[in-house]
């Protein structure tokens, strides 16, 4: 007799225990239990993470403060000493190989449309498009849609350039605080996510028809919920980056849980929150090999971790820095959370895949 199917096995389980699963793997975890099951068979389909590395750019939206950071992931060979309920522990380790923040208006063009310095070429063709508007002495606006389009552009041909095998981009939300009103700036930053997604999706229809047939492949684009993401630290016991073990999630009682996710939905992953999580790890990455950091981005690590920058932090009501003794303090001009948002979803995204690389693991093994 042959094995019963995922979707045969997942039917099986009670639905506070598949709510568990989606939860543990970033899936929407509301609905009924058919639509839960639904939801994890089809997860469970996708290919898994790239082996023996995955690369991951993970992008805070934002025109004045857009951040992205490129997390390499890399397959770590289990101890042949170690037991097989300790090998799934560590399977991968994460090296941060870039980090940045920045003002994507400046970037493209100047006050009076000039071309910063050192741009990449895609940014440079389309910062002379600009420049040659201002010359002819039309007032430039930014914030119009040909604009924002020309750095929409910009921005996926300047992603693509370091070839990742996921592009994560924030969802940006409509209001704030629930109020009724929409701001201006958030329609902005909302016009812009839009045309970075379109800006995406017309090169990946492109790349397939010149590129797929050499063996190369496009990176997947995923939207992130920042507060799905929020949710699923709030619940965590540590802040330490380790898979869960799905079989102890699925044993819990059921009044815990159930008691767990009243509780979260009373609380908010704040900036702070954020913050203080992206410190913990890179501190982590000074002591251990499972989270490492590029030589190249040590001052700024440095900068962003030390006491002085939280000190400064709540002093400056504009949220700029003071100079940092031995740190380069340039990368960290601005707000902090910006940075720790693009790190925390790019590591909460990884996590993800490797629970679901494990509760794909336990369904076959149950069913």
């Amino acid at each position: 007799m042959g094995k019963a199917s995922p979707l045969g096995y997942l039917s099986t389980l009670k639905a506070w225990q598949l709510k568990q699963l989606a939860f543990l793997t970033g899936l929407n975890s509301t609905g009924t239990k058919a639509q839960l099951c639904r939801a994890l068979t089809d997860s469970m389909i996708r290919p898994p993470l790239a082996s023996p590395r995955c690369r991951i750019l993970s992008v805070d939206m934002g025109v004045k403060n857009l951040a992205f950071c490129l997390l390499d992931l890399h397959e770590v060979p289990p101890d042949l000493e170690e037991t097989d309920a300790q090998k799934t522990d560590s399977q991968l380790s994460l090296h941060l190989s870039d980090w940045k923040r920045l003002d994507v208006s400046e970037r493209l063009v100047a006050k009076h449309g000039s071309i910063p310095a050192n741009p990449s070429p895609v940014i440079e063709d389309q910062a002379s498009e600009i420049k040659d508007v201002s010359s002819s002495g039309d007032q430039i606006n930014l914030y119009a849609p040909s604009s924002l389009s020309k750095i929409a552009f910009g921005l996926a041909s300047e992603f693509l350039q370091y070839n990742p095998d996921y592009i994560l981009i924030e969802r940006q939300r409509f209001r704030s605080g629930g109020a009724p009103a929409i701001q201006e700036w958030t329609v902005r930053v909302n016009m812009l996510e839009s045309m970075l997604w379109a800006s995406l999706e017309t090169m990946r229809h492109g790349y397939s028809q010149g590129v797929i047939a050499q063996g190369q492949k496009f990176p997947d684009l995923l939207e992130m919920s920042p507060r799905r993401v929020g949710m699923f630290w709030l619940a965590r016991e540590d802040f330490f980056p380790t898979p869960a073990d799905v079989a102890t999630s699925l044993t819990s009682p059921k009044e815990v849980v159930q008691t767990t996710e009243s509780e979260l939905k009373k609380r908010s992953f704040e900036k702070k929150d954020k913050i203080a999580l992206a410190r913990h790890w890179l501190s982590l990455s000074m002591t251990t090999d499972d989270l490492t950091v590029d030589a190249n981005l040590a001052p700024m690590v440095a900068s962003f971790c030390s006491p002085k920058s939280r000190a400064s932090r709540r002093k400056n009501k504009d949220d700029e820095y003071e100079e940092v003794d031995g740190a380069d303090t340039s990368a960290l001009s601005g707000k902090l959370d910006d940075l720790a948002d693009c790190l925390v979803q790019a590591v909460t995204f990884a996590l993800w895949e490797q629970n679901r690389t494990r509760v794909r693991d336990h369904v076959a093994s149950q069913a």
